[in-house]
């Protein structure tokens, strides 16, 4: 039996309709997870630089291992050669690793040692502009903690006055000619600190200026009073607030001495990696939280051995 050209052109757009009904719903879904997914970063601290000239390849692995995909290189312009870190960050990138340029002491809270500063911004942008770009440091971290000055507890708010204009001429310096990232180390208490003269949070303050921090916010459990989602919790909602820099939550699992609740040293990786997914989980419908980081990659490695 004939079927009409009229027939036929109304079945032919039917199916066309249903074909393009379900590209928009295959679309939809796919949207849907990845919303439902998003790529958290899972950071690491490398604070003895010369490994990296012997012990590159494991690193790496490890960093594999363990969804590593931003590892805190220690600058150590004295000890290591060039070509070590260009050699070491070309092999991270091959495995989708980015690395950042980390230095800091104390006192480089005091505009008196702003030298130093100076001298790490320099040294990278340098490093960067005789590197191939697979060999480049993607930004530069600090960690300062000028709370363990002296000067810290006898005039608090003539400490942080300089903390904060050390920090404006990091990342202007940083950020003059370079894409290079800026980002810090900070502790989970910062909110409690307020910018001289002011009612705002230094967290605040630091957020809105720098491309992220990292919350020292070291628990050995993610839930609960004085767990780690507790201790963070009001700086990343008032990140969300502001809508600037990202926010990393930073555990510990170095031995410490500071009491059994700081570190997971004794509780072991698994315990470790259990806590952080509960941490991403509650945190989770957070836009300003970015993932976490773990201090530090020797003592990760060291935990890891202990296990085998």
């Amino acid at each position: 039996m004939l079927i009409p050209r009229w027939a036929r052109t109304g079945i032919h757009h039917i199916w066309v309709w249903l074909l393009a009904a379900v590209c928009v719903s295959i679309v939809v879904w796919a949207l849907l997870q990845l919303r439902s997914t998003p790529s958290y970063i899972k950071a690491t601290w490398i604070w003895d630089a010369s490994i990296i000239s012997s012990q590159t390849e494991e690193i790496v692995a490890f960093a594999e291992q363990y969804d590593i995909n931003l590892i805190y290189l220690h600058i150590e312009p004295t000890t290591l050669r060039p070509q070590d870190y260009r050699d070491f960050i070309q092999t991270a990138s091959r495995a989708s690793i980015r690395v950042e340029a980390l230095g800091g002491d104390p006192n480089w809270a005091l505009t008196a040692n702003r030298g130093s500063i100076s001298d790490l911004v320099s040294w990278v942008k340098a490093f960067n502009r005789s590197a191939k770009p697979d060999e480049q440091f993607q930004g530069i971290h600090v960690d300062i903690e000028p709370y363990l000055l002296s000067e810290w507890k006898k005039d608090q708010d003539a400490v942080v006055k300089q903390w904060m204009k050390n920090v404006v001429y990091l990342i202007a310096e940083t950020k003059k000619d370079s894409t290079l990232l800026v980002s810090a180390d900070l502790p989970f208490w910062i909110d409690t600190v307020t910018v001289p003269g002011k009612s705002e949070k230094v967290s605040n303050w630091m957020v809105e200026r720098l491309d992220s921090i990292t919350l020292m916010a070291y628990r050995n459990h993610a839930q609960g009073p004085n767990g780690i989602v507790d201790i963070v919790h009001s700086i990343v909602t008032d990140a969300n607030a502001r809508k600037s820099g990202s926010v990393l939550v930073g555990v510990n699992i170095l031995e410490s001495k500071e009491g059994a609740n700081v570190s997971f040293h004794q509780d072991g990786t698994a315990e470790m990696e259990s806590q952080l997914a509960i941490l991403q989980d509650e945190l989770a419908e957070n836009p300003a939280f970015a993932g976490s980081a773990v201090h530090d990659y020797e003592s990760w490695l060291h935990a890891s051995r202990r296990e085998e």
